[in-house]
């Protein structure tokens, strides 16, 4: 074998490898930054938020059972100014404009809320409520809780009720008003003063 076809051997087995690495490359599964979803995704139908049309979620939001956060969401933009809910802590000062927010006004037993939106209370007392007015063009991100686990014995499923994620509510929200929580009491029927005895 002469050099001509020695050199001729040596490039043809690089190109080779070459397109080799090049096709395991391009096969590869691409990385998930997100932990993956572990429950249906509601259809939120609102007549002022439309999907993005590339979905792009913060690494904090989907979690695993029993952390809290969302178990599956989808990324939404604001197209008109709408009313958000927020119910918060007054003995933190940061908790007035946190990321995790209602689309409904909280209403009814706090139990029925806290259960619904998976709010521990080691979380929050839930003492205060702030009202806002969500800026359109905002981008949001929106989807059912998580489970999660407040103690040893004591775990909120997860639930069906959809919650709004803002990264940054000071800057995406005016017109704020905010309200004190105060005792109010109801007497309790006799179905509910029964599933209280058997929980």
């Amino acid at each position: 074998m002469n050099k001509s076809t020695l050199y001729h051997s040596a490039v043809t087995t690089c190109l080779m490898m070459l397109a080799g690495c090049n096709l395991l490359a391009t096969s590869a599964p691409p990385a998930q930054v997100n932990t993956a979803s572990s429950c249906p995704l509601p259809e939120v139908e609102h007549p002022d938020l439309a999907p993005l049309p590339v979905q792009s979620l913060p690494e904090d939001v989907i979690a695993i059972s029993g952390q809290g956060g969302l178990c599956n969401a989808r990324s939404y933009k604001v197209t008109r100014d709408f009313t958000i809910w927020r119910a918060w802590n007054s003995t933190y000062k940061g908790s007035k404009f946190g990321k995790w927010w209602s689309l409904e006004k909280p209403l009814g037993p706090v139990a029925h809320y806290r259960a619904a939106l998976n709010i521990c209370p080691k979380y929050s007392p839930l003492d205060m409520l702030v009202r806002c007015t969500l800026k359109a063009g905002s981008q949001v991100v929106i989807g059912p809780g998580q489970s999660a686990q407040c103690s040893d014995y004591f775990t909120y499923p997860q639930s069906d009720t959809n919650q709004l994620y803002l990264a940054d509510a000071g800057q995406v929200t005016m017109n704020c008003a905010t309200f004190y929580g105060e005792f109010s009491w109801r007497e309790a029927t006799s179905h509910e003063a029964t599933a209280e005895k058997q929980n």
